[in-house]
Parts: C-alpha cells; sequence; structure tokens
C-alpha cells in the first residue's frame, strides 16, 4: 500500500479489534487496492474471492454462527457488485459488520470518479441499513481509538452495521492538485 493510504489507518484500527475476539472473528474482503491488506505487514484478510463476494461472505458465516464477520469492500466495488449482498443481509437480519472503505475514487486502476461518490451513506439507508448504525469516520492516525471504538461497538451490535472510513487517495489527490496547478 501507498504510504500514508487511508486503508492502513483502517486494517491497523481493524487487527487491533479482531485479535480481541481471539479466532472467532473473520475478515473477508473484495478485490482493489485494500486487498493487499491480505498481506504483511497487516494480514487482515481472511479471505477474497472477487468483487462483491466479501459482504455475502460475512453474512453465511454470521448465518452458520460465526462472529463477528467482517466485510471490507472499496467504494467503487460496494456501487459495482456490493449493494445487493447489503440488501441481503439486511433482509435476513444478519448479524455483520461491513466496511466501506472509500477512497473516493478507483483508486486501484488509475483514480477514476466512483459511482459511490456521494451516494453511499444514501445507499445503505435505502436498502435498510439503520441510520444510527452508518458510521462515517476519517481514518488518520489520530483517529485511531475512535476508529477502534467505533468498529468494535459495531462488531457487537446484533445485526447489519456500516462504517465509512472515508479519505481520498493520496495519489489521486496528488494528480488532482498536479492537474489544478497545471491548469492555472
Amino acid at each position: 500500500m501507498c504510504v500514508g493510504c487511508s486503508h492502513i489507518d483502517v486494517y491497523k484500527a481493524l487487527n487491533e479489534v479482531v485479535a480481541s475476539y481471539g479466532n472467532d472473528g473473520r475478515v473477508f474482503a473484495d478485490i482493489g487496492c485494500y486487498t493487499l491488506g491480505a498481506l504483511p505487514p497487516y494480514e487482515a484478510i481472511n479471505s477474497c474471492v472477487d468483487m462483491g463476494a466479501s459482504i455475502t461472505m460475512a453474512k453465511g458465516a454470521s448465518d452458520a454462527g460465526l462472529n463477528p464477520a467482517v466485510a471490507v469492500i472499496g467504494d467503487s466495488t460496494f456501487t459495482h457488485s456490493g449493494m445487493t449482498g447489503l440488501l441481503d443481509a439486511v433482509n435476513g437480519k444478519s448479524s455483520i459488520t461491513v466496511i466501506i472503505s472509500d477512497n473516493e475514487s478507483i483508486s486501484m486502476t488509475g483514480g477514476q470518479e466512483s459511482s459511490a461518490l456521494g451516494k453511499i451513506e444514501s445507499i445503505c439507508r435505502g436498502v435498510g441499513v439503520e441510520p444510527e448504525h452508518i458510521k462515517v469516520l476519517l481514518p488518520i492516525p489520530k483517529n485511531h481509538q475512535e476508529l477502534c471504538d467505533v468498529i468494535r461497538q459495531e462488531m457487537e451490535y446484533k445485526g447489519v452495521s456500516v462504517i465509512i472510513p472515508r479519505r481520498i487517495c493520496i495519489q489521486k489527490n496528488a494528480r488532482d492538485m498536479r492537474k489544478k496547478k497545471n491548469n492555472k
């Protein structure tokens, strides 16, 4: 992951909280920059299959009695193929925590604009996630404890919760700043 990537802050907090559950918790992920969290030094992901599978894998694990079950999905992957899994989890009243790691772009393939931009919270409410269990946070090192606290709180909730750590991709931000500078 890039130095300063917001996914790093998310995985540090997630690893800290999941470790407190011993071997009981599982983290399921999708394809994107955040999938690099499966590798050292983070090793935060237990399973990754394809786009959109994280939420349905977490739902299946939870429904089978494996808790906590956490899904990690990116903003653009969420709107591409994760929304239906979230709807299914809400309808099934599954006990899962979904982390939609929002870097405000499709960063892995060059920083294109995500179709999720400005819509994630509305989509989550629209499929039935209770508004008090949709949390938006700024993933930066000084907010580490807050991120841990929210992850822990939502993992304890017996229903569908969504945590949205939101910070623009540092590579996209740098490209946008260069474009802005060159257009002056």
